[in-house]
């Protein structure tokens, strides 16, 4: 069994562990207050209730997946350093020695990598290594899953293909199709890197902490690799294989050099993941506290009907109710033509009952009027619609009556299907009726295409902890070619503080405009 002195040293990688798999999503992480780290070694088990799509860095689109893998084996260019980590939080050089140097108004960034971080093997972290690894986002035929930052902002020709799509000229490394376009967007001289971009983009030091810019060294890239495969450049190896349905064993690195890299701690000398685990057990092993589940942790949310069992004193050192970073939104179509006319999409908007969807969802969640996270800079507190987070229905049907509009205006909603989610949106129907529309709910499951529908939810997250994550792709959605223009004036921005002014500027007017309806952030119970 664990010995308590091994629990207190295990600490700051549980931390280090949950503020990133709340970081990436852009959470807050105040409730976390580490114990101070007394001894090294142990074991640290890891509880999973789903299966784990990848560890391949190009592959990977889950938070919390992305989140493990960059605290253990992965290491990108720049980095998020985690609060309680014995470092400031915010963006910090990773295999790079800073967070890189724009030129060209934000067209072309370089890093220069560290020149002695090692593989598990010994070999150390080079230029090409980064390029390879990627190359392989090009690669849509092979590399399913996964973030397209490369494939949309490397400055690389595009084409419409037979079907009539836009894809990149380059597919890749596995074809060398148009590979002569990729080397001149992407660079090596001796350990710089240097990417070409296809528009000025100021966040571009963030966007290359994610995984999808990591490093893959080609002669481990071959036909015998899957999506589970992992070759470490960060303090933790697998032992063995990752096993799909049961986990895996990550074992130290001897070959990480713990004083060359700026953000992990790698406390414990053994990392067990257990993956596909029912919930509820899942939880209950932790919260009995016996044998090895003494030294576990887990990133999956508590049941809503554990919560209250969770608030026991005794539990208070193992248990955190971070806010989620996953903000619940409503997105009008763009060719909708009963929401085409502005004082209509304004009205609906204005008769929007947060309160209650948030009290009929039973998740924690906190009634919000920002598409952006709790934390994510920039955001402003004000409500521009100017109404209370339950609504004000009497407005938006007068504004209805001022736009000469026939009521009830008929409106369809879709969502995800789910018993959550079929309370929340029940509630949010009330106020929208009594403002004067006659909303038709369906679920997407039940109801076929999600072009049908003139309003969608959606939960968006932001990948790095600023708007450029998240306004840019909702803006698009709009159709709105001012939206469009905004989103991307404000990547263009040198200037942090002003940057960030202009993301939340942008995320005020989408919503004033009824564009974009934030619901709630959720919040989690880990």
């Amino acid at each position: 069994m664990t010995t308590a002195r091994h629990r207190m040293g295990l600490t700051a990688l549980i931390v280090a562990v949950l503020v990133l798999v709340a970081g990436l999503s852009g959470c807050s992480t105040r409730q976390l207050s580490p114990a101070t780290p007394t001894a090294r070694g142990g074991t640290l088990h890891v509880l999973v209730d789903r299966r784990i799509d990848a560890w391949d860095p190009q592959r990977i689109d889950r938070a919390e997946e992305a989140s493990f893998a960059g605290r253990t084996f992965l290491r990108t260019l720049t980095s998020q350093a985690a609060a309680g980590s014995g470092f400031l939080p915010g963006l910090v050089g990773d295999l790079a020695t800073g967070t890189g140097t724009p030129s060209d108004d934000g067209r072309i960034w370089s890093f220069t990598l560290v020149k002695d971080a090692p593989w598990q093997d010994g070999r150390f972290v080079t230029c090409a290594d980064v390029k390879y690894g990627v190359s392989r986002g090009f690669a849509r035929d092979r590399m399913s899953g996964g973030p397209t930052y490369a494939v949309d902002l490397l400055d690389v020709p595009t084409y419409t293909n037979a079907q009539g799509a836009t894809v990149s000229a380059y597919a890749g490394p596995y074809s060398g199709q148009g590979q002569s376009f990729y080397d001149r967007a992407v660079t090596c001289d001796g350990q710089t890197i240097t990417f070409h971009l296809n528009q000025p983009r100021f966040d571009f030091g963030q966007i290359v902490s994610t995984p999808a810019f990591a490093p893959v060294r080609k002669d481990q890239d071959t036909e015998r690799s899957d999506a589970l495969s992992v070759f470490s450049s960060g303090p933790y190896m697998l032992e063995g294989v990752w096993r799909p349905g049961e986990g895996g064993r990550f074992v130290r690195n001897r070959k990480w050099l713990s004083f060359d890299d700026p953000v992990r701690l790698a406390w414990p000398d053994v990392i067990e993941v257990e993956e596909a685990l029912p919930t509820t057990a899942l939880v209950q092993r932790i919260v009995d506290d016996r044998g090895d589940d003494q030294t576990a942790i887990t990133w999956t949310d508590a049941p809503g009907a554990m919560r209250d069992q969770l608030t026991a004193p005794a539990l208070a050192p193992r248990v955190t109710s971070p806010d989620s970073g996953a903000v619940d939104v409503l997105m009008p179509s763009a060719t909708s033509p009963v929401l085409a006319d502005p004082q209509v999409r304004r009205a609906f908007a204005l008769a929007t009952d947060r309160t209650a969807y948030a009290a009929a969802v039973g998740t924690p969640m906190t009634p919000v009027t920002s598409t952006l996270a709790l934390n994510i800079p920039g955001r402003s507190d004000e409500n521009p619609l100017g109404t209370p987070a339950a609504g004000d229905p009497d407005a938006g049907r007068a504004l209805l009556a001022a736009a000469g509009v026939a009521q009830p205006v008929p409106v369809r909603v879709a969502y995800p299907a789910g018993e959550a989610a079929n309370r929340g949106f029940a509630a949010l129907a009330g106020a929208w009726a009594r403002a004067g529309f006659a909303v038709t709910l369906f679920p997407l499951s039940a109801a076929g295409p999600r072009g049908a529908a003139d309003v969608t939810l959606l939960t968006v997250s932001a990948a790095w902890p600023s708007g450029s994550a998240v306004l840019p792709a909702l803006a698009a959605r709009t159709g709105d070619p001012a939206r469009v223009a905004a989103a991307g004036q404000a990547a263009a921005d040198p200037s942090l503080i002003s940057r960030n002014g202009a993301w939340g500027a942008l995320d005020a007017a989408l919503v004033a405009a009824g564009q974009v309806e934030p619901l709630a952030e959720r919040q989690r119970t880990l």
